[in-house]
């Protein structure tokens, strides 16, 4: 009876090491497969956040309307939006912010007289929109200007931007302002996907090689624009003279002068912008 006692314990001894092992095995299995699953999740995220961004390091999506026109030569991801005739003998270069005040303020003065001049040919103008004072608003909207532009409504997607001047936008908000706005097609889907929000970011990018300093800052045929010019009257009056052939460095020479508007003081980056 020992002697089967004793193989009886010793069957139940090794049964219990073969479990020992056994566990061990399936516990180490069990970390391998969790580790592997911890890859592939990030691995999964990673993927999907590159899509849908485009990729770092992938080309950025532009809008249609990127153009430069006769005015400054905007090479790479971060040229302004065209609007008007391409081969009019004026550019006009507008860099702007949907939310600087004195932005819209040249908005109400002179809009009028500027599509006007587009609208006989006589000039076009390149949108440059920056985000200098509203930050990550401004970028949000300049985004949104770029889907309209892709409907071919920049200019009415312009318009009720700086009618709302002041809003902190938001994607509703600009979601809204569109349908208020008559903005159809694909702009809300855009919109909401951010699918211009690479060009929004190298447009400031663009400013500084330019050596932008402010919004608005105005340029005709490459030429800056003094703000004593920024009325109907300077504007059409700099058109006509770069037209012609003239700089407007140049005084006319009869010494006459523009009469000159209350100039609005430009808008310096703030330092703490997304950039």
């Amino acid at each position: 009876m020992s002697s089967k006692k004793a193989e009886a314990r010793e069957r139940i001894k090794a049964m219990r090491e073969e479990q020992a092992r056994q566990e061990k095995r399936r516990e180490r299995m069990m970390r391998y497969g969790v580790a592997v699953a911890i890859v592939a999740a990030v691995a999964i995220i990673a993927v999907a956040v590159a899509a849908s961004r485009g990729g770092s390091d992938g080309p950025v999506a532009v809008p249609d309307a990127v153009g430069s026109g006769n005015g400054q030569v905007i090479e790479g991801d971060g040229g302004g939006i065209l609007v008007g005739d391409a081969s009019a003998p004026v550019t006009i270069d507008y860099w702007m912010d949907f939310l600087c005040p004195h932005c819209a303020e040249f908005e109400t003065a002179n809009s009028s007289a500027i599509q006007q001049l587009v609208d006989s040919g006589q000039a076009n103008i390149v949108y440059h929109p920056l985000d200098f004072t509203g930050n990550v608003y401004s970028r949000r909207a300049n985004n949104a200007f770029a889907c309209a532009s892709q409907e071919g409504q920049a200019v009415e997607f312009k318009s009720a931007a700086f009618a709302a001047a002041g809003t902190q936008w938001s994607t509703s908000s600009l979601v809204d302002l569109g349908e208020q706005a008559g903005i159809g097609g694909d702009y809300e889907g855009c919109v909401r996907d951010d699918d211009f929000e690479d060009w929004a970011a190298a447009v400031p990018n663009t400013a500084r090689d330019n050596e932008i300093t402010g919004t608005p800052t105005v340029f005709v045929n490459g030429e800056l624009l003094d703000s004593t010019q920024w009325t109907p009257e300077g504007i059409n009056a700099a058109v006509a003279t770069v037209a012609a052939g003239g700089s407007l460095a140049t005084p006319p020479a009869d010494g006459s002068t523009t009469p000159p508007a209350t100039p609005p003081a430009a808008e310096t980056p703030d330092p703490s912008a997304t950039q």
